[in-house]
């Protein structure tokens, strides 16, 4: 296959990706094997991609946080490696300045996302739907763009590009996006509070905070904690549930001993 056959394919695929990144985030399991039919070296796609989410475990985007994006690393990576006939060191001296970009990238999409949910937001107002559902679109597009432009830069013009673009970036432009992303988590956690039942299991939120920020508990650990606590309040919602319809039933046949008599 031609390279720049490939090139083409490799960028509509990541453009893709980023889209369904917001949707049903199922291509990116397909990764390894779409690279590995563009390039036709299945065992290496799948080596480097795997090492890639090995090494992203750990970083997960919760509530608007920015983090490196391995699985972009990992697409990009594999596909430089593989083409230039090199190993996984390169893979990933490639695909971790990637993923660094990405992140930049990410914060500016989420920032733009507000101005287009508000003019969606004045559109709906003015009942003007087909405008608003046209609109919108706009969104998936700019995710896709954030996961295709580096992807294609790098498949196009070669990872030299990609430090450049690093290194020339303003810093207060730079400590601008940092600053944003930082306020991401904060925005999304709150909101995710607002449509949490936290009158119910405020106790819990709070035990989860404490061991956190205070016990310095790692990820896993607190999450183990708040999967103990969710079964726990799934027996005891099973329990009340099981005692109402006994409670129900004994009253039903109350009524009807009532009623012979």
């Amino acid at each position: 296959m031609p390279i720049i056959l490939q090139n083409i394919l490799i960028t509509v695929f990541a453009f893709i990706w980023g889209i369904d990144t917001v949707g049903f985030q199922v291509v990116n399991v397909l990764t390894p094997l779409v690279v590995g039919a563009i390039t036709g070296n299945w065992t290496e796609a799948i080596t480097i991609s795997g090492t890639f989410t090995l090494m992203g475990l750990g970083a997960v985007s919760i509530g608007g946080a920015s983090v490196p994006n391995y699985g972009l690393a990992g697409l990009i990576g594999s596909y430089i490696a593989i083409r230039s006939g090199s190993g996984l060191n390169t893979a990933i001296a490639i695909g971790i300045p990637v993923g660094l970009l990405a992140i930049q990238l990410d914060i500016l999409v989420k920032t733009l996302m507000n101005f287009v949910a508000s003019h969606a937001e004045h559109l709906a107002d003015k009942k003007e739907f087909t405008k608003m559902n046209r609109f919108l679109y706009i969104g998936p597009v700019l995710y896709g763009l954030a996961i295709a432009i580096p992807v294609g830069i790098v498949a196009f013009l070669g990872t030299a590009v990609v430090k450049s673009i690093l290194s020339v970036i303003p810093t207060w432009f730079m400590n601008g996006l940092s600053i944003a992303g930082a306020m991401l988590p904060v925005v999304g956690i709150a909101i995710l509070m607002h449509y949490m039942p936290l009158n119910r299991y405020m106790n819990y939120l709070i035990i989860g905070f404490v061991a956190a920020a205070y016990l310095k508990l790692p990820v896993l650990a607190v999450s183990l904690l708040g999967a103990a606590f969710a079964f726990k309040v799934f027996l005891d919602s099973k329990k009340a549930s099981t005692a109402n319809n006994v409670a129900s039933q004994a009253s039903a046949k109350d009524q009807g001993d009532d009623y012979d008599e």
